[in-house]
């Protein structure tokens, strides 16, 4: 090959090649996707202020048969935040309650 054939394949070359990144560029979106993960159910259905919690733990202590105790206004937020959770994992249904035809994998 000559000089100038070897010149002008080299030439075509680096064209074919940088029209191939530019159109891959155009093609490719540079701009990251920014995703929000969806609020979480529990925390959406977790009552927030101190109404909402003495409120939401009055109902969990009636489901159970149970009164709130002597003195709990003076318990606070944190306890009573405390206190309804415990409740309301006892109150809830156990796997046999669910599914009573459920097997157990040993």
């Amino acid at each position: 090959m000559t000089g100038k054939k070897v010149w002008a394949v080299g030439a075509v070359a680096f064209l074919v090649g940088a029209g191939a990144m530019f159109a891959v560029t155009v093609v490719v979106d540079g701009d990251p996707k920014v995703t929000v993960q969806p609020e979480s159910a529990a925390k959406a259905d977790m009552p927030q202020t101190r109404e909402e919690l003495v409120a939401a733990w009055t109902t969990e202590l009636a489901k159970a048969g149970k009164e709130k105790p002597d003195g709990w206004e003076t318990l606070p937020t944190g306890e009573i935040r405390d206190r309804y959770l415990s409740q309301y994992f006892i109150n809830a249904p156990d796997a046999e309650d669910i599914d009573p035809g459920m097997v157990r994998r040993g």
